[in-house]
Formats: structure tokens, C-alpha cells, sequence
């Protein structure tokens, strides 16, 4: 070949190109594995031979053979014969044979000589890609992530068109990778697991010792006394569901913030997380599809499920069943398998609607409280706020409602529940006869109509309503007079 030939050849510069070794194993590792392909392919080579010890001597013969050829030691060719069953007919001989093999001309050694071309090319993109991305498969996502090694860039979503950017660059690399090849690899357990609630956790300061999560409650204005309490507790279960703590139940209980629009009730449950987890924060839970939410619950940390009250008497069951699952069986996008998956998500949930409950019986799942205003502009220190949460785990502190929690919860949730008659209406908003005092004003039934509208948003006002509302004013004695414009107006004062 002349000179100018050889200039037409681009001079490979790539190690994956003629490796010396098998890509991204150490030393000991590329020499094990050089061996056991050598064994493999000499085993083949001499099938045919029936006799146990004939082919015995065959294959260590070849054996010793292509360790030369493959520049592997001679001692560590003996060495490794040693332990093989199959060379236990002439174990006697087992050196003799390689000092034999070993003393015959010197020839160009062929490292990769009995190595399969399919498992060097899987060994060349497995290098390939260890050496210019780390890697990681998402557990809360479903999703392989990356980043490029050497570079400070945050990971990001492994989609088709980086898997595309990767297959282009292995290949212009020397690499014969294709999709299908980069595909198979990502998709493997090769890649590491990654959990992002525990790594956050991990890489938490120590807690300094003050109590930030009581602060952090007192931040939503309630008359509720036992708010604090029962907000510290269901943040505790919060963090114990990330570390998948209880193997039997999950996070059972919702906050349920109530009260006027505007308030900050929502910006409130968003800043629960830290920055760096609002990647898991969800606001726009759909629940028409069980397999949607199980999908959710395994992928978000927090769930807010704002409004509350729009949300279908038929679904309240559904997220109550499910409020109890510690973990989830699913089936993903385009799987073809139902899996089992951790749970990760617990719930809070938002309304404007005073009365948001429809289910008697589920009513013990929800922490009803009413504020008409939440501070949630000032700065959270999130990282010593889930520091003493994860301490007080530690330390043994409880993180699940008793019984006696779970009585009071019920009592207190009556106020928030859901009534269809006006007679409870009207001793849930207003002062009973004999307690109304003699100045109270006069007020129309439409006055008193829009009264009770206004806590109860799903009232048909229709005139039929206001003829049975006026009959049950009647029938619980409250006084009356007739006005020639307003109509009867009765004595009435809300509480």
C-alpha cells in the first residue's frame, strides 16, 4: 500500500476501535473473561470427541494454545485450569501441558481472538456509554435519565431524541452500536436505581434542634387548636411513606384546607416541597381512571387535590380505598404487565366549598380546617424542616393517628359535612329560637336563602326551596311578622 493510500484511511483513534482488553472491565476481570470464552469456543471445537478423557486433553490443549494467542500469563492460564471440573482427567498434567504450549514460537498475540463478536460490541457500547454519561433509571418516573460525565449539568429525561444524539456519537465514535443495541442497554438492569425522595434525604444537614415544623403549620390562621399537632404528625407520615417505612399501610389522612378563594390555601401546599422536588408535586390529579391515580401515587411525592368540592360524590370512596394502599399494582404506559410499585404520594387537598364532605363514613380520612388566610411568601428552610422530620423518625416519634385522634377528627369533620335538609342548615348557621335575642333583625326567607347559599354551594335556589325553607323556620318557632313588601320576615341571627 502506497503512501497516498494509506492517507485515505482515517486513522482510528478511538480505544473501542482495537481494544486490547474487554471495554469497561479492570484487568482481572478482562483476563477471567478471556479465559471462559477461550474454554467456551474450545469445548465446541472438540464435541465430537466421545471419550470423557481424550476430550479432556483436547480442550486444555487448545486451551493453553489460545491463552498465547490471547497474550494471557501462563501461570494464570494454569491457575485457572485448575479450578475447571472439566480438566480433572489430566489434572496431573495441567502445567506440563501450558509450559508445552508456551515454549513454541512467539507469535503476534490476538487479545479479543474468542471473544464473541456480539458480546464485544455489548462490551463496547456498555464502555462506550459509562465513559461520556451517567446513567440512572428513575423509580418515581418510570424514565432512564442522564447526564454527561465530566460536565455539572443536572440529569435529564432520557427520550428518543438523546437516545438518537447517543446512537450518532457511538458510532462516529468507532462503536457499531445501534438503537437497538443503545436501547437494550438502557432499558437493562445495568443501570443503577434512582430513588429521589431517599437521595434527598440522604444528603439532608443535620437538624439544629428548632422546631420549624410547628412554625410552618402556624403559618395556616385556624381557631383549629389541635391543628398544629395533627399537621406535625401527618407531615411525619408524609416522610415515612418516602422511606417506605410501614409495610402494611400508607398515609391515610388528607388535610383539607377550607375557606375563601384568595387566601393562599393552594400556594400554601405547593411550597411544601423544596425546589428540588417540585419536579414531584401534583395539582392536577385526574380521578377517572383508578389506574391514573396508581400511576400518580407511585410517581409524585405530594398530591393536592385542589377544589376539593368539584371532585364527584362517586370518587370520595374511590380516594378513600385508595388512601390506604401502601403500595400500588399498575399497569404503565404501553406495559404489557401489571407491576407493583411503592407509593410514594400522600394528599392534601384544597376548597372553598365550607361543607366538602359527602361521605359520613369516610370522613376520619381528612384533617377539616377552616382559614380565611395562609402566609406562604416568607422563606422555608425546607432542608431543616424535613432534618427534624427525618430525626424525630429516627428517634421513634409516632407518625399515625390512634383512635383517639381518629374520634376527635370525626367529631370536628361534622361541621364540614354535607347536608341535604334545611332544618340541619339552619341549626348549623343560625342561633336556636330561644338563644336569638329580642333586637336580632327581621330577615326575608331570600335573605336567609343567600345566608345559607353561601356555606352551602350546592342549594338549588328555586322557589320551591324557599317555601320549604320558610315552613322549617316556622316549624322550629322562630318569630315572625308580615312586611307588605318583603313579605314574612322572621327573627333570626346567625351564629
Amino acid at each position: 500500500m502506497n503512501k497516498g493510500e494509506e492517507e485515505k484511511i482515517p486513522e482510528a483513534i478511538s480505544d473501542y476501535n482495537n481494544p486490547q482488553g474487554v471495554p469497561g472491565m479492570n484487568s482481572l476481570e478482562d483476563r477471567v473473561r478471556r479465559f471462559h470464552d477461550c474454554v467456551d469456543a474450545m469445548m465446541v471445537k472438540n464435541r465430537e470427541i466421545e471419550d470423557d478423557g481424550l476430550f479432556a486433553v483436547a480442550v486444555l490443549e487448545d486451551v493453553a494454545n489460545g491463552c498465547r494467542e490471547m497474550g494471557l500469563e501462563e501461570d494464570f492460564g494454569v491457575r485457572m485450569a485448575g479450578f475447571l471440573h472439566v480438566f480433572d482427567p489430566c489434572r496431573a498434567t495441567i502445567k506440563s501441558v501450558f509450559q508445552t504450549a508456551y515454549l513454541k514460537e512467539q507469535i503476534k498475540t490476538i487479545p479479543l481472538k474468542y471473544l464473541t463478536k456480539s458480546a464485544l460490541l455489548m462490551f463496547k457500547t456498555e464502555a462506550y456509554m459509562n465513559e461520556h454519561y451517567v446513567l440512572r433509571f428513575n423509580i418515581m418516573t418510570g424514565v432512564p435519565e442522564y447526564k454527561n460525565r465530566g460536565l455539572q449539568y443536572s440529569f435529564a429525561d432520557l427520550d428518543d431524541r438523546v437516545r438518537n444524539t447517543m446512537t450518532s456519537r457511538a458510532l462516529k465514535a468507532g462503536v457499531e452500536s445501534w438503537d437497538k443495541d443503545l436501547d437494550r442497554y438502557i432499558d437493562s438492569d445495568e443501570i443503577p436505581l434512582y430513588n429521589p425522595m431517599q437521595d434527598y434525604l440522604q444528603h439532608l444537614p443535620r437538624w439544629d434542634g428548632k422546631d420549624r415544623v410547628g412554625k410552618l403549620a402556624r403559618r395556616v390562621q385556624t381557631t383549629n387548636k389541635y391543628w398544629e399537632h395533627d399537621f406535625h404528625i401527618w407531615m411525619l407520615s408524609m416522610v415515612a411513606q418516602w422511606r417506605n417505612i410501614n409495610a402494611k399501610h400508607g398515609n391515610a389522612i388528607v388535610p383539607l384546607l377550607v375557606g375563601p378563594p384568595g387566601g393562599g390555601k393552594s400556594s400554601f401546599c405547593r411550597i411544601l416541597l423544596p425546589e428540588s422536588l417540585q419536579k414531584y408535586y401534583n395539582d392536577k390529579l385526574s380521578m377517572k381512571n383508578e389506574n391514573d391515580i396508581n400511576i400518580a401515587m407511585s410517581s409524585y411525592a405530594l398530591i393536592n387535590i385542589d377544589e376539593f368540592d368539584g371532585m364527584l360524590k362517586s370518587h370520595q370512596p374511590i380516594l378513600k380505598y385508595l388512601l390506604s394502599k401502601h403500595d400500588v399494582k399498575m399497569r404503565p404506559p404501553y406495559g404489557k404487565v401489571v407491576e407493583r410499585r411503592q407509593r410514594f404520594a400522600s394528599f392534601i387537598a384544597t376548597t372553598n366549598n365550607s361543607h366538602p364532605l359527602t361521605d359520613p363514613t369516610g370522613s376520619r380520612r381528612f384533617i377539616c380546617i377552616y382559614t380565611e388566610k395562609v402566609e406562604y411568601k416568607k422563606k422555608i428552610n425546607h432542608d431543616q424542616i424535613f432534618a427534624q422530620l427525618l430525626h424525630e423518625l429516627r428517634s421513634g416519634a409516632r407518625y399515625w393517628f390512634d383512635d383517639k385522634d381518629n374520634q376527635r377528627i370525626i367529631r370536628s369533620n361534622a361541621d364540614f359535612q354535607q347536608v341535604r335538609d334545611f332544618p340541619t342548615m339552619i341549626d348549623q348557621l343560625f342561633l336556636s329560637p330561644d338563644q336569638t335575642p329580642a333586637d336580632a333583625p327581621m330577615k326575608s326567607v331570600s335573605e336567609i336563602m343567600g345566608i345559607i347559599a353561601k356555606s352551602y354551594s350546592d342549594v338549588s335556589v328555586t322557589n320551591g326551596a324557599h317555601v320549604v325553607l320558610g315552613r322549617a323556620l316556622s316549624e322550629k318557632g322562630y318569630e315572625k311578622s308580615r312586611h307588605k313588601d318583603r313579605g314574612i320576615l322572621y327573627k333570626i341571627l346567625e351564629k
